[in-house]
């Protein structure tokens, strides 16, 4: 019997109390995102959205179906009628949850005042990155969970910081690292938990000794009730941080996290901390590495200020949550040992925010395991994923979200079918834009030749991209595009296909344009017509920029060159501590 089954499920009931009193609408659609593809769950969804029910079942079906497109067209339905204006505030909450700001407000005008109105008004301000006016509204009703939870995250973006107390470690461990991340495998596997997994079995391969420790309450906060204290995966331990009662404010979580951290330190006595991005990972390092004298790295794995941005409307980058939250990770990436971060664009991001340019080494993404071999043949990769054998493909693996700018190639491609019947869309992965893009397809009439296997194992990846003939990264111009570098294209490189990106400066880090891929203008579907329908008719030149991009890769970004970055960095932050 799992000991921590009984305390894990208290914590989780809390959990969800918690988030249903911030905002039950996102709560719901989280958890729809994680069953919407189980069949009795479509088929409830489906139920709710049937043209016999009523307009906010219908709402909610759509919400939950990520599909933003039928939602907007219902709420602009029902602000046309004068009918029960208060239940606005019901249409208003889904909207929110969907990031359709512009809508939400307009809802939100046309209901009476009422508590309820007040709690989604403020739920409103507050997703905006207006903190402080979202809790002086709350201030005008009776005090509960929103409230003092909205009041905790501010409290810690104002610069509160855990204490604990000093402690003097005895010696440490030589050569071992104690690495906190927000979560890992097996429970979550995105490119956040893969490049973990990577960087410490590279570490653990140069002969460190190494663990990871996940944040306070993962992964009960993924809805994994069982978890245990303690997760192996491929000779790497990772470490729960499982308190119980478990805090849910933000200024109480760091708090458990800094408490949890010290314990671990002083029974383990690792030689070195090393952290990831956001500041409130770091914050909890620092307290420990300042009470205990241990040495400790940040590494940035992105500016996600920006990346909240590129789902709110621009004057929200003037918000005083963008603000304080772009303060706090130049405050903890100052006060590290030493700052890790993707690329050259990140890094004059960080000079620019006051970071010493010496104190930061570029740690970009690679590759490693499958990527490493002799890419599977793309006939043999087809017959094994039961694709056309003699289509064109272009398509990704990847999130599926707004920012990708996956629409671009999908109209694009739409471009092209007519002169060209064997081109075929692979959009490999699941997000808030599937549902989006599926239907984008279907509007303009391609349905047919667009393929979304949604999400798939990780043994299988390599397959998917060796499948294609051009892996496409269409991304939006944005400042988190401009800046962060992803992980799939270098795995797409890997596997010697050339990659079609948009032109932003943190992609022009991978892509030489013409020799391993082609940059294109971002958003621009003429663009992206004119430069796949140019490797459709010269294949040849594909295949010799495929084989460039792999060149590159195993030159240039592989995780045994990024852990004798990370090493000679350890050693140096170490001996400066001595």
């Amino acid at each position: 019997m799992n000991l921590n089954a009984i305390p894990n499920v208290i914590n989780t009931g809390n959990l969800v109390l918690s988030n249903i009193a911030d905002d039950p609408t996102y709560f719901a659609l989280q958890v729809a995102r994680r069953f919407k593809h189980k069949p009795p769950f479509r088929r409830l969804i489906n139920r709710l959205g049937s043209e016999e029910s009523n307009i906010r079942f219908r709402a909610l079906a759509a919400m939950l179906k990520d599909d933003n497109q039928s939602l907007r067209a219902i709420c602009q339905e029902w602000l046309s009628s004068d009918d029960h204006p208060n239940q606005s505030v019901f249409l208003a909450n889904l909207c929110i949850a969907s990031n359709e700001w512009k809508l939400a407000g307009e809802l939100l005008e046309k209901c009476s005042s009422s508590n309820a109105k007040v709690r989604a008004k403020a739920r409103l301000l507050w997703s905006l990155g207006h903190m402080t006016a979202a809790i002086d509204l709350l201030g005008k009703i009776r005090r509960g969970r929103q409230l003092r939870h909205y009041e905790s995250e501010l409290t810690s973006f104002n610069g509160l910081e855990p204490h604990v107390s000093a402690k003097t470690s005895e010696k440490t461990i030589k050569r071992s690292t104690l690495y906190i991340a927000t979560n890992s495998l097996p429970h979550t596997g995105s490119g956040y938990a893969q490049r973990t997994q990577s960087i410490l079995l590279s570490l653990k391969r140069a002969g460190w000794g190494v663990a990871g420790l996940t944040r306070v309450n993962y992964p009960l906060n993924i809805g994994k009730l069982m978890a245990s204290d303690v997760d192996v995966v491929s000779n790497i331990t990772y470490q729960r941080c499982l308190p119980f009662p478990s805090q849910h404010d933000l200024t109480g979580r760091i708090q458990q996290q800094a408490d949890d951290l010290l314990a671990r330190v002083l029974e383990q006595k690792p030689s070195v901390l090393h952290t990831t991005t956001d500041f409130s990972n770091a914050l909890a390092v620092k307290a420990v590495a300042d009470a205990t004298g241990t040495p400790w790295v940040y590494e940035v794995r992105g500016q996600l200020a920006d990346t909240w941005l590129s789902t709110r409307p621009e004057d929200s980058g003037s918000s005083e949550r963008y603000r304080l939250f772009m303060e706090r990770e130049a405050f903890v990436a100052r006060h590290a040992d030493h700052v890790f971060t993707l690329g050259e664009a990140m890094k004059n991001n960080l000079i620019d925010s006051g970071i010493d340019p010496e104190k930061i080494t570029l740690l970009p993404n690679g590759v490693g395991e499958k990527f490493l071999e002799e890419p599977v043949p793309r006939r043999q990769a087809r017959k094994q994923l039961g694709l056309d054998p003699a289509a064109f493909y272009v398509g990704t693996v990847s999130s599926l979200v707004p920012y990708e700018g996956l629409s671009t190639v999908v109209r694009a491609v739409a471009e092209l079918t007519k002169h060209h019947q064997n081109l075929r869309v692979l959009i490999v992965g699941d997000g808030t834009d599937r549902e989006n893009l599926i239907a984008l397809a279907e509007k303009l009439g391609i349905a047919e030749v667009c393929e979304f296997p949604g999400r798939i194992t990780r043994e299988k990846a390599h397959l998917y991209h060796a499948a294609l003939n051009a892996f496409v990264v269409p991304r939006v111009d944005s400042a988190v595009t401009r800046s962060v570098t992803p992980l799939k294209p270098v795995e797409a490189m890997a596997s010697s296909v050339p990659v079609l990106a948009s032109n932003l400066p943190a992609l022009s880090e991978l892509i030489t344009d013409g020799e391993n891929g082609h940059l294109i203008a971002a958003e621009d579907v003429s663009e992206w017509a004119e430069t796949i329908e140019k490797l459709i008719l010269n294949p040849e030149k594909a295949e010799l920029m495929g084989k460039s991009g792999r060149q590159f890769v195993l030159a240039n970004r592989t995780w045994h060159q990024n852990a004798q970055h990370i090493l000679e960095v350890y050693e140096r932050v170490i001996n400066k501590a001595l």
